[in-house]
């Protein structure tokens, strides 16, 4: 080949690979690289805040009337804004079994309230991580089968866990909103507990539960561990990059050994970093929840023997930077239990000072805008007494924003 042919043919390859590389466009949402957040082909860490009714309050909470129509959840979007909070976290689906009426009766209309959150969202530039399947026994109990289907890839549970995921994950792939995806609520939290009569669902009939349990509704993280697996595999068909995570507590100081010989021996830190390692082991970050407490608590039950929030999060930052996965604290805030307003405001604080200085990547307050009986103790409004701790996101995400050479 002469000299000017072979520099004619080196011309169009050096121009097809331009090409190439200028076409390629920067994957929605997060991606997770060496252990980092990126959005936008920029490193992020964010602390967002739960809103866990924003879509949930359409579909009939507790056997009340769904209304798709409801859009009260737009306010609260724009309030969350206005306090510069990035993202959120929500139930995107029912939490008891006759809350899924809506999808199951009118599904055209079920996703159309759901693209109307998902626009608002986009709009507001607001981040979503939106849960699928947020209370353990409920899908099992909408297909009339006992919770250990959750370890068959072959039953009515999976079938339905697939099919939704699909349908949400197709629907809503190119929304720049969604940041992940998320499979449930702390699942293993009730998992491989030695009691036979523990961790088998709540029973409610009245909203769609069965009217008993028996011992095949025991969870058990081999089962849990088999529909995370196939939650991971039915999203990465269609997504081939956004996180995906687990939405679990952290592990009791026991759950090795609960899982292991279904006792209460307490864990050594290798055993709670290997189990913290394979519950989230399908998963693309370490998922966690964190609520305050003091080591002088009569019962700790989650988080390793003896450690207080603050070595805590110091040895789940370890242990997730040894494994080349991003912490995700998706529920962090004051203990759920009677407290002054004093002593929940320097729990919180705390807790907040905690994700800034350990270089949380992503962390997310509970909760905002939900009155419930059962959230008492951490219903979040611009109008209630904690209104504070809106602007002290504010603050803190301008710090994290600073730090990372992103905010003046």
């Amino acid at each position: 080949m002469n000299s000017t042919k072979y520099k004619s043919v080196l011309m169009v390859l050096v121009v097809v690979l331009l090409v190439a590389c200028s076409s390629e466009e920067t994957p929605v949402g997060l991606t997770v690289r060496d252990g980092q957040f990126y959005k936008d082909g920029q490193p992020v860490r964010a602390i967002g805040i739960n809103y866990f009714s924003a879509f949930f309050r359409k579909l009939g909470m507790e056997g009340g009337e769904p209304n798709l129509e409801d859009r009260s959840y737009r306010e609260g979007f724009e309030t969350l804004r206005r306090y510069e909070i990035p993202f959120i976290r929500f139930c995107a689906g029912g939490f008891f079994p006759n809350e899924w009426t809506s999808y199951q009766n009118d599904k055209e209309a079920y996703f159309k309230a759901f693209d109307q959150l998902v626009a608002d969202a986009e709009e507001l530039d607001l981040g979503l991580i939106p849960s699928f399947f947020w209370f353990y026994s409920t899908v099992p109990d909408l297909v009339g089968e006992p919770l250990d289907q959750w370890g068959n890839p072959q039953s009515k549970t999976h079938a339905f866990m697939r099919q939704y995921t699909a349908e949400v994950v197709s629907r809503y792939r190119d929304s720049p909103a969604i940041w992940g995806w998320e499979f449930g609520n702390e699942y293993l939290h009730e998992a491989d507990l030695p009691q036979p009569e523990f961790g088998r669902g709540w029973v409610v009939p009245e909203f769609g539960t069965p009217t008993e349990r028996t011992e095949r509704d025991k969870m058990y993280r081999k089962n849990i561990w088999v529909a995370y697996q196939a939650f991971v595999d039915t999203i990465r068909e269609i997504d081939p990059s956004r996180p995906i995570f687990s939405g679990d507590v952290m592990p009791r100081p026991s759950s090795f050994h609960n899982w292991k010989d279904a006792t209460w021996e307490v864990d050594s830190r290798e055993e709670w970093s290997l189990i913290f390692l394979k519950d989230n082991e399908a998963m693309s970050a370490l998922s966690t929840h964190l609520y305050y407490y003091s080591t002088e608590d009569e019962l700790q039950d989650a988080g390793f023997s003896g450690y207080g929030p603050e070595e805590q999060v110091s040895f789940m930052m370890e242990i997730a930077q040894g494994a080349g996965k991003p912490l995700f604290i998706g529920e962090f805030g004051p203990a759920p239990k009677e407290k002054t307003l004093n002593e929940e405001r320097r729990q919180f604080e705390i807790l907040l000072d905690l994700m800034v200085l350990h270089e949380v990547p992503l962390s997310t307050l509970w909760n905002f805008d939900f009155e419930h009986e059962n959230q008492v103790h951490f219903n979040i409004t611009e109008s209630n007494h904690r209104t504070y701790m809106l602007g002290a996101l504010q603050e803190a995400n301008r710090k994290i924003r600073k730090h990372m050479g992103l905010e003046k």
